[in-house]
């Protein structure tokens, strides 16, 4: 259209038609060879003679396909393809006469190429091959009835309410408050027990003499880690379990003894009577001789037992002060504040200065009670305080009110830190503790103790579950979540259970990428003829978090995470009455519930495939890790039950096994010179090389399979050499930094420096030029930087497959030494480590990563601490199962910017790039205006490790 008089618009299509003449002339005086249309101008009478020509009619619709349709077929299919960036690739070869065409559709597309019949014609063989091709995707069902593609790219229906997402999606499941193994061994008097010694590694930071306490128990406990206990401001103790071998004969007279102890440590330390049932008892508690010290090996013997104590508080109750009682027998004693659970003293000495009447000192400890000492030392309430009489001739002790802290596990807060615990009593009103202080310092600790063997044994069990042997230390690890988003790497931790250890996070990150790599082994050895496409999509079947949530669901996982930390009511043994004490009437075998994400329990199942990897790390067997994965992925594709099982999965393809030419050999020679592993089978290095450009040749396959195998592997052994390199480090620091181990820069640069690049054999000058400019450039870099390893950070953008080519090399490499990994972690300490042995050099190039600069620029340019990076997946606007996945950058509660793709990693990704266009032109005090920031710089400030990762 042209607006009316416009004689701008005039004259420009003036200038069109005179162009258009001018290039008719120019076509038509070109000889008859020279014209487009001489090669096909009969191409419709071809295609009428061709008797040998086919048409598929789709039996569901009767659309046809014909030779002369399918091209525009393919080309619609390719369009709909998700991130497309090429058009098919058609191939030809001539022989004997005849034209042969295979055509090469994009790198995403679930049919990689196909073959067409031989033809006189070009023109025919090549549709002939998209005929092919086109039979193919209907097949696949790719196509529909319409002959029209199924792939459609839709954007999500809800891409506009990012508030109403639905990100943190979670439920109420049950949840284990005791190991089963209390329930299963009580209910009958035993006749042995065996011992399992509990004592601090360094005594004197408790600040007071102690002594080993033994757990007695039905059945041997397993050799517990030992655990880090807060004993003071400043000082700190491991509390070691000492399982000791061989039962321990118990007499008729002991076992009174030894539930005469354990309950009066219930009583007296912690308010707590229980019945005497000797059958209900699922573990008791015994005194240690003061001189004890664990031999590895050690054999349990009675004679550790401290049998005067045992028998002391056996034939003692708590005793009272009379008239009669010396000064020196009130100093060094446990008091007992009978009508005040909360209410215990180390009674320190005697002041004959002081009265009973006598006012309480300024600097004593509040009680609700202040008139007098006498009346500071009595918790009575005021009816029966009125009628209670007592001695006004009596001594004042000088005493520290004990801190009623049960969580040693925990550190001191400052409100600890503050209590004041002085006291001054009178010793009538209260009750001196049977129980010597040795034990009742030591006993004090036994809350924390208790509490972290069942978490132990209840994470056991769960291994036992799944039939995992696990270190206990690892196993607890793997389902501890400490916060309502550990999940998370950002921001402050919601509801943080103080002193449950380390959570799940590391291990989960190490778990994943096993899975990863499992997963890929297993499918690339069942399917062998399958194409990169299908790998991919089997995988993601397996190893999504929705998959690894039902099979958890199903084996009820969610039962034995730990979620809660430690607590004061929980720590009891269940199976005795509780006669007094808080929590009387309590149900013994309540029913407790917690709230988990879909996404926790997923990451708990990567996190024990972790757990199982590294509780074997020293001597690198991954038996018990393999055997996690099958256990957790409950499917077909991966049925194995030890690493070995995997070789015995694949068999060789003919391509591999045949005879190797002499320009194979020749390569496998080349390439041993440069890397050092031999190969047994060299046409399989010949498909590592093979560019998906080139026409299959010799039967033998493109690199694609291989790269696909290739590329969990050395993410696989770069995420155990930096799992292991930084202990410390979070999982978003490693995943940013395992990114400059794996980018195509790095994998480029080192094939150009171990002279792969030579070998690559493609079709097209495109792949030819990138490749030689690149190479020259990489090579030119690495000489002016003067042995700089991070000198190929410098580079261009690399083409693909150069990056590629090394991910094929690896794959093939632990396919020909029969799925060695150890010859993936030589390559990698040959070859790569080199580069990676300093990873701060590489934080710059970690920054460059846009959740990672969006940190940084939300923290450090404008001080702001409260934002998330959050993801989801959303339902197809057309209705498909096709699912996307939509990231939503969130400062102070309000949508910055969001991002779609196929995966969560991407979505985030281009979310936090649209965030950083809004943000970067603004100057701080704008940024604080538009989003109500009133965050304080260095206070609560959001740590680099605690962002969301991209993955």
């Amino acid at each position: 259209m042209i607006e009316d008089l416009n004689q701008g618009h005039i004259q420009a299509v003036r200038d069109v038609r005179q162009g258009e003449d001018v290039m008719r002339k120019f076509c038509e005086s070109l000889p008859a060879d020279r014209l487009l249309q001489g090669n096909d101008s009969n191409l419709d009478a071809a295609l009428d003679k061709e008797k040998n020509l086919r048409v598929f009619v789709d039996p569901e619709s009767g659309a046809k396909l014909t030779y002369a349709s399918s091209l525009g077929v393919i080309a619609q299919f390719v369009s709909c393809l998700p991130d497309a960036s090429s058009p098919p690739n058609y191939i030809m070869t001539a022989e004997h006469g005849q034209y042969t065409c295979e055509i090469i559709l994009p790198e995403n597309s679930p049919v990689h190429s196909a073959t067409g019949r031989p033809s006189s014609r070009k023109a025919i063989a090549k549709r002939s091959a998209a005929f092919e091709a086109c039979l193919l995707l209907r097949k696949g069902g790719h196509l529909d009835e319409n002959l029209l593609s199924t792939h459609h790219k839709h954007l999500p229906a809800m891409r506009n309410a990012h508030l109403a997402l639905n990100l943190n999606k979670s439920s109420m499941y049950g949840m284990k408050i005791k190991p089963k193994i209390w329930e299963d061994t009580r209910g009958s008097l035993p006749d042995s027990l065996y011992m399992t010694i509990i004592q601090l590694e360094t005594p004197e930071n408790l600040g007071r003499p102690s002594q080993p306490i033994a757990l007695m128990t039905r059945t041997r406990m397993p050799h517990f880690p030992c655990v880090l206990l807060h004993l003071q401001a400043d000082k700190t103790s491991n509390l070691t379990f000492a399982s000791l071998r061989g039962s321990l004969q118990i007499s008729q007279d002991a076992l009174p003894r030894l539930n005469a102890f354990t309950l009066r440590i219930y009583k007296d330390i912690f308010n707590k009577k229980f019945e005497v049932n000797d059958r209900a008892m699922s573990y008791w508690f015994a005194p240690v001789v003061k001189n004890f010290q664990h031999m590895t090996g050690q054999q349990g013997s009675l004679d550790l037992l401290d049998w005067e104590a045992l028998d002391y508080v056996y034939e003692n109750e708590a005793w009272r002060w009379d008239i009669h009682c010396q000064p020196s027998e009130l100093e060094g004693r446990y008091l007992v504040d009978k009508w005040d659970g909360g209410r215990r003293f180390w009674s320190l000495k005697v002041l004959p200065d002081l009265r009973p009447q006598d006012p309480v000192p300024p600097d004593a400890t509040p009680h609700k009670y202040m008139d007098s000492i006498l009346d500071y030392s009595v918790s009575l309430f005021p009816k029966a305080r009125k009628r209670a009489v007592w001695l006004k001739d009596q001594p004042v002790i000088y005493a520290h009110r004990i801190l009623h802290r049960l969580n040693w596990l925990d550190e001191f807060t400052q409100t600890d830190l503050k209590v004041n615990n002085k006291a001054y009593v009178c010793p009538e009103p209260l009750l001196f503790s049977a129980l010597p202080t040795t034990l009742v310092a030591m006993a004090y600790l036994i809350p924390s103790g208790i509490s972290r063997i069942e978490s132990f044994l209840i994470a056991l069990e769960a291994c036992d579950m799944l039939g995992l042997t696990l270190r206990p230390d690892l196993a607890l690890e793997a389902i501890t979540k400490d916060s309502e988003n550990s999940e998370e790497h950002q921001g402050e931790q919601i509801h943080f259970q103080r002193g449950m250890g380390k959570n799940y996070e590391r291990l989960e990150f190490i778990g994943d990428c096993f899975l990863k790599m499992a997963i890929s082994i297993s499918i690339f050895c069942l399917s062998p003829q399958h194409d990169e496409f299908e790998y991919h999509v089997r995988r993601m079947v397996l190893i999504c978090n929705k998959n690894l949530l039902n099979v958890a669901v199903e084996k009820k996982l969610y039962e034995y995470i730990r979620s809660v930390g430690f607590s004061r009511r929980n720590w009891y043994p269940q199976g005795i009455k509780l006669l007094e004490g808080k929590g009387l009437n309590k149900v013994d075998n309540q029913a407790y519930d917690h709230q988990l994400g879909d996404k926790t329990i997923a990451d708990v199942c990567e996190a024990l495939i972790g757990a199982s990897l590294l509780s074997y790390s020293n001597t690198g067997d991954m038996d018990m890790a393999v055997k996690a994965v099958t256990a957790l992925v409950s499917h077909p594709d991966h049925n194995v039950a030890e690493w070995a099982d995997y070789y015995k999965l694949y068999t060789k393809p003919a391509y591999q096994v045949a005879q190797a030419t002499a320009v194979q050999t020749n390569l496998a020679s080349q390439i041993e010179e440069k890397t050092g592993y031999h190969f047994k089978y060299p046409r399989l290095l010949m498909s590592a090389f093979l560019h998906p450009s080139l026409p299959t040749a010799g039967g033998i396959p493109c690199y694609q399979r291989l790269e696909f195998l290739g590329d969990s592997l050395l993410d696989m052994v770069c995420v155990n050499f930096l799992f292991h390199r930084h202990p410390d480090r979070d999982p978003q620091w490693l995943t940013e930094h395992k990114m400059a181990m794996v980018s195509n820069k790095f994998l480029a640069a080192l094939a150009v420096k171990l002279g792969f690049h030579t070998h690559i054999r493609y079709s097209g000058s495109t792949i030819e030029f990138q490749k030689r400019d690149y190479a020259q450039e990489a090579q030119e870099v690495e000489q002016e930087h003067n042995g700089a390893r991070d000198y190929w950070t410098t580079t261009r953008n690399p083409p693909k497959c150069l990056a590629d080519i090394v991910e094929s090399y690896l794959g093939a490499v632990f396919v020909d030494s029969e799925f060695k990994f150890s010859e993936i972690e030589r390559f990698f300490n040959d070859h790569v480590r080199w580069f990676f042995e300093d990873m701060s050099i590489y934080d710059t190039f970690a920054n460059n990563h846009p959740v990672t600069h969006l940190h940084n620029h939300l923290v450090v340019s404008f001080g702001c601490s409260n934002y998330k990076v959050m993801a989801s997946a959303v339902p197809n606007a057309a209705g498909t199962d096709v699912q996307h996945q939509v990231a939503v950058v969130m400062v102070h509660g309000e949508v910055v910017a969001s991002g779609t793709a196929a995966s969560s990693k991407n979505a985030k990704v281009r979310a936090c790039e649209r965030a950083l266009e809004v943000l970067k032109p603004l100057a701080p005090f704008e940024f604080r205006q538009r989003w109500e920031c009133d965050c304080e710089e260095g206070e609560d400030e959001v740590q680099l490790g605690d962002v969301g990762t991209a993955i």
